[in-house]
């Protein structure tokens, strides 16, 4: 629950981010952390952080860097270490965005990563074993959009594939997966302006507030008058 919480608030910060707008740089992420203790004292700890930045090159396609960072720990009653499982990607997306309305819109992004795991323990002398591989993402979202280039996220799943070699082992696993309906994420994103605005050029917007519109008009008008 604690997870669930954070993450909304953390994603729905991002997504207020997500409104197109060409000639911008697009920053959004989510966070996730959960810890827990059953009835027998025994112990976990989760903790997820997935950011990433891109250019908005048009009023819809995005593109730039991402990854991500995870560990699970847990530790049964009695022990003194903990047992891990550390995990990360880095890579590169590709967002496509499609406005349904002022306040709405939706949005469909792919990923490409390089993905590691180590497991192991915390014990003094212990190895761990790694493990590295290849995946690949597509997630259908929808962005709620709040103010000035602040959007809350929320995706319901999607299409993944993933190839993972453990070191020294011979063989390649692989894995396809849907997970449309099963998984709900939120997240949040921020639009920031490259530069001052061209006097005749106005930085689009498919979608937002008409509040936001006359406010961007206005100062067009502003940077004109000062030229």
């Amino acid at each position: 629950m604690k997870k669930i919480i954070l993450s909304a608030l953390l994603i729905g910060g991002a997504a207020v981010a997500a409104q197109a707008q060409a000639n911008s740089v697009l920053v959004f992420g989510d966070l996730g952390i959960n810890t827990a203790k059953d009835a027998n004292d025994n112990k976990s700890f989760g903790f997820n952080i997935h950011p990433g930045v891109g250019y908005q090159f048009d009023d819809h396609w995005t593109l730039g860097v991402t990854g991500s960072f995870g560990t699970n720990r847990s530790k049964p009653k009695g022990a003194k270490e903990w047992g891990f499982s550390n995990t990360y990607t880095a890579g590169v997306f590709g967002r496509y965005t499609m406005p349904i309305s002022k306040i709405f819109a939706f949005y469909s992004q792919a990923e490409a990563l390089y993905q590691g795991q180590s497991d192991g323990s915390t014990a003094s002398g212990s190895k761990s074993i790694k493990s590295n591989g290849f995946k690949a993402n597509v997630v259908p979202a929808i962005a709620i959009m709040v103010h000035k280039g602040f959007a809350l996220n929320f995706s319901f799943g999607g299409a993944e594939f993933e190839t993972m070699k453990v070191s020294g082992v011979k063989g390649t696993s692989t894995h396809f997966g849907l997970t449309f309906g099963n998984q709900m994420n939120i997240g949040v994103s921020k639009n920031f302006a490259c530069g001052r605005r061209h006097k005749g050029h106005h930085m689009k917007m498919n979608h937002g507030s008409r509040m936001e519109k006359e406010e961007m008009e206005q100062d067009s008008k502003e940077d004109k008058s000062e030229d």
